[in-house]
């Protein structure tokens, strides 16, 4: 279950920083409310998780997730810049994260 909780907080992560996006383009009120409701429930997650889960691998898991899904949510809507060399960082993290995890750290 505390997996289900990382990756929960993880995408909760990115409901934060889309509230920070939003808010920083738009100053929409909306994109406070995604702030305070993102953060306050990744972190609160996070807490869950690491009930179990070590706090290097936690760490690792929650800001890669919120890493690699806001890059391609930025890409796909909100335009940002599109490269392979993008794409292929974006996938170095991936593999950096299962690497750190295959480690034996639990």
């Amino acid at each position: 279950m505390d997996w289900v909780y990382l990756i929960a907080a993880g995408c909760c992560e990115v409901v934060g920083v889309t509230g920070f996006n939003q808010y920083a383009n738009h100053r929409r009120r909306r994109g406070v409310l995604l702030v305070t409701l993102g953060f306050s429930a990744s972190l609160s997650l996070l807490y869950l998780a690491m009930d179990t889960i070590s706090l290097g691998i936690a760490y690792a898991v929650f800001s890669g997730i919120g890493t690699v899904v806001s890059a391609i949510i930025g890409v796909l809507f909100w335009r940002e810049h599109f490269s392979f060399r993008r794409m292929a960082c974006i996938g170095l993290i991936v593999l950096s994260i299962v690497g750190l995890n295959l480690t034996g750290g639990h």
